[in-house]
């Protein structure tokens, strides 16, 4: 039966519930069992757990407060209209293609900087670096330009079977052009953000991410709210948002603090 939104949601439970199962079923494989030990893993080391914490927490935080500033600033973002919110759903719905392998990448990175680093290799762990913004930049690459050259018939896409969609159309064709421009500068910050997160660099990432998107976010309620200025204006602010960050990022890597090797026995200190 045609259940629409209901089905989407009945289907995203079973879809999540199946994802827990699997996961489950793979932990506690007898191989997996024997190799890692998995029965042990139910104990609690306090020293562990405080590095974990240490570590983790402010990684938490970055996310909660960053994607809070996120939703805040769609919700905003919406209030110029139906026209500019479907828009703005079908841009970020084409964002998703970069950025969730993106944040496959990120996860990766973290594991093999995680692994290099604490066993003090630096050669491998600049090999690690080179290689993700290898595949990063080269990924991002290819999408900016069809982001950018198939544009409109990305966007037409969504068109609905009636109506006039013109509005939508030239509005979204423009936040395309944006998207295509910041995928690659999202690599980056993917990248740069997996490699000091490996290294345990977390509490300035909270701090300079989570300042950054607040300030977008204050300086998009003056251009929507209080000046009033159009959708295209507060997109621009958007992109100039992940290019920051990126920047930000990128100079964080190129310095030595987080290689620093007093830095890295903090990281371990349990």
């Amino acid at each position: 039966p045609a259940l629409g939104i209901v089905g989407a949601g009945i289907s995203t439970l079973i879809a999540t519930g199946f994802a827990f199962l699997l996961f489950l079923f793979f932990f506690f494989r007898k191989a997996h069992r024997e190799e890692f030990s998995v029965a042990r893993a139910f104990g609690t080391d306090w020293g562990i757990f405080r590095r974990f914490f240490r570590l983790g927490f402010p990684s938490g935080v970055e996310l909660f407060l960053n994607v809070a500033a996120f939703n805040l600033f769609l919700l905003m973002f919406q209030s110029y209209g139906v026209a500019q919110g479907a828009s703005a759903a079908i841009v970020f719905n084409w964002d998703m293609l970069s950025f969730v392998p993106m944040i496959g990448l990120n996860i990766g990175m973290i594991s093999l900087i995680g692994r290099f680093v604490g066993s003090r290799d630096m050669r491998r762990t600049d090999e690690v670096v080179t290689a993700g913004f290898v595949i990063g930049l080269s990924y991002s690459a290819v999408l900016a330009f069809i982001y950018i050259t198939f544009r409109f018939s990305l966007v037409e896409m969504f068109a609905p079977p009636q109506g006039d969609f013109s509005e939508i159309r030239e509005l979204a064709a423009f936040m395309m052009v944006g998207l295509s421009s910041y995928a690659m500068a999202d690599a980056i910050i993917q990248v740069t953000g997996g490699v000091l997160r490996g290294a345990g660099d977390t509490r300035w990432l909270m701090y300079a991410s989570v300042s950054l998107h607040w300030a977008m976010l204050v300086a998009q309620y003056f251009i929507i709210r209080v000046f009033e200025l159009g959708p295209r204006v507060a997109w621009l602010a958007f992109v100039a948002l992940i290019f920051a960050i990126a920047v930000v990022f990128a100079l964080r890597l190129r310095g030595d603090r987080w290689r620093d090797e007093k830095v890295l026995e903090m990281v371990m200190v349990e």
